[in-house]
Order: structure tokens, then sequence, then C-alpha cells
């Protein structure tokens, strides 16, 4: 091989490997961030909501997903993708639900309203879709719930539809971390406004990569079912 073709060879690869790790990245430095303005200065029972939240959504939910891609994931074989896909999903939503027991307790306790903003609703419309994925994805796994429900039970169809409403979910799990940046918890902290502006980038960020991902890949199906796994 040529002293050129090998450079060549070599920043074709180093580009691939970056782009492979670059969602992971962004992922645990959101996380990290989060934890870290979570517990420090201070911490209080509030500091599990956001810790709770961010591992379940951040970490377990878009981790799930992103298994799914050949270039994101270091799991081969899609039986076993779909066991550890599983796996994180309950994770998510046990996580997800403390989190929400976690301000549902500081709420009361604080004789404040419940599902004030945006941001709380957004996260309240993520932990019910999250619920309604758990169990709509049960009839892809086991036959024999499948040919228990009405209408139509292709397979390939179903999976259309259970990977729509995980797009919708995730988007909208992540709309809410977005959003918990502009709340006033956030704002408190007193960081610079660039701060802000750069976690919201990094999270949308991860939904544009994870919305071409299942549009490319289970919803793309659709113009070609003879693929369909």
């Amino acid at each position: 091989m040529k002293a050129e073709s090998w450079k060549q060879w070599y920043q074709r690869r180093v580009r691939g490997v970056v782009m492979e790790l670059l969602p992971h990245v962004i992922l645990c430095g959101l996380i990290g961030f989060i934890l870290i303005i979570s517990w420090s200065p201070s911490s209080s029972l509030f500091s599990w909501h956001p810790t709770l939240m961010s591992l379940a959504f951040l970490g377990f939910q878009c981790e799930s997903i992103l298994l799914f891609h050949p270039r994101f994931s270091f799991i081969t074989g899609h039986a076993l993708r779909v066991s550890v896909h599983q796996v994180l999903q309950i994770t998510c939503f046990l996580l997800g639900a403390g989190g929400i027991g976690v301000i549902y307790t500081v709420k009361e306790r604080a004789g404040k309203p419940h599902i004030s903003t945006l941001h709380a609703l957004a996260g309240l419309l993520a932990m019910i879709l999250s619920l309604i994925q758990l169990f709509g994805g049960l009839p892809l796994i086991y036959p024999k719930i499948r040919q228990l429900l009405p209408g139509n039970k292709s397979l390939a169809v179903m999976k259309q539809n259970h990977a729509r409403l995980g797009l919708i979910t995730v988007m909208t799990a992540l709309t809410a971390i977005g959003l918990a940046f502009y709340s006033n918890w956030f704002v408190k902290k007193d960081f610079h406004r660039i701060y802000q502006n750069v976690a919201f980038g990094a999270v949308a960020t991860i939904i544009g990569v994870i919305f071409a991902q299942v549009w490319h890949g289970r919803l793309a199906l659709e113009q070609n079912p003879g693929h369909q796994n």
C-alpha cells in the first residue's frame, strides 16, 4: 500500500471511529454535566430527580435505540440486540418512575402545583409513552400475544408502528430534558447562558441522530418490505 493511500485509509478510519463514538460521548457528557450540577455545590432530595431522569432517558433509552444501528452499536446479532433493548427499556422506565416519584414528593412537601410547566408535561408524556412502548413491544417478541390482538397482525407492520411510537417517545423525552436547561432549577445555578445553549444543542444533536437512524432504518422498510428482519 502506497504511503498516500495508507494515509487516506487512516484518515477515513479515524473519521469513522469518531462518528461511531460521537453519540455515546455526547450522551455521557450530558449525563455527567447533569450529575455534577445536581449534586454540587449542594444537594437535596430533588437532586435525585435530574439524576434518575437523565440516566433513564439519556442513558438507557437512547442507548437502547442506538444499539440497532451497526455504526453506533458494539453489540452484534439481532437477537442479542433485541434482548438488550428490552433490558434497557425496562430499566429506563423504572428509573424514570423513580424520578417522577421524587419530584412528586418534593412538590407535595413544598405545596407547589404539579405539571405546571412544559418541561413537566413533556416528561409525564414521555413516561406514559414509555409504558405504552413496553407493552407494545411484547407482541413483537411473543407470537402467542400477537395472535390475541385484533386487526392487522403483520409482524412487519407492528415493527414499523413500534418504531414510529418509539421515535415519538424518545423525542418527547429529549425535549423534556432540553427544556430542563431553561427551568428555574437550572437558571438558579447562575451559569453563563452559553452552558444552556451548548447543553440544548447537544440534546438537539442526539434527537437528530436518533431520528435519522430510525427514519432510514425501520421506517424505510415501508418502501422495501422485502428486507424486513
